[in-house]
């Protein structure tokens, strides 16, 4: 055995034990990580003070409130613009609780939202049992599943035409806000 060959057998002892490092480090990165994210993506839309109102045979609910995601273990929150009603307004629950929220646990509703798109209740399905996990969203407080609402991103015509902007926040801070 010559030291040639000795040296290309420890480069490839070396490299063999090098490979094995590298995958046993990132698996328990790995097993770190889903041990530590034991928190799901939400979203939390409050509006603290709708106000009632009546347009012809039409009875609703109208505000501005805010939503708060946690995506991907990043905290964003964004104003939004709230209106929900029907004709005989007699699904509305306001009076009763004073302010709604509305949970959002499925990650598309959450991403169109964040994109600037407007979240109808027509289009998603709806629910006001938080142990349904076959819905996209369950109402927390303040709406019955039948009333139809429409969430618009943004605050003002400006954000429909430029696009709502998102506030990025330590998710530490929303202990008390997202579940």
């Amino acid at each position: 055995m010559n030291i040639e060959d000795l040296g290309d057998q420890l480069a490839v002892i070396g490299l063999a034990l090098f490979t094995t490092l590298i995958a046993v480090s990132s698996v328990d990165a790995a097993q770190a990580e889903s041990n530590t994210d034991t928190k799901q993506d939400v979203a939390v839309i409050d509006i603290p003070h709708p106000r009632e109102g009546n347009l012809l045979m039409l009875r609703g609910l109208a505000g501005n409130g805010t939503a708060t995601f946690r995506v991907n273990r990043t905290c964003h929150t964004m104003p939004v613009r709230f209106v929900a009603g029907d004709f005989s307004g007699q699904r509305i629950d306001v009076g009763r609780t004073g302010s709604i929220r509305i949970v959002i646990t499925a990650p598309e509703v959450m991403r169109d939202l964040l994109a600037g798109r407007d979240l109808v209740s027509d289009r998603v399905r709806v629910t006001s049992n938080s142990a349904d996990k076959a819905t996209d969203l369950f109402l927390a407080r303040g709406l019955s599943a039948d009333t139809g609402f429409v969430i618009n991103p943004g605050r003002n015509l400006m954000a429909d035409i430029l696009g709502a902007g998102t506030t990025l926040v330590d998710c530490a801070t929303l202990t008390t806000t997202l579940p």
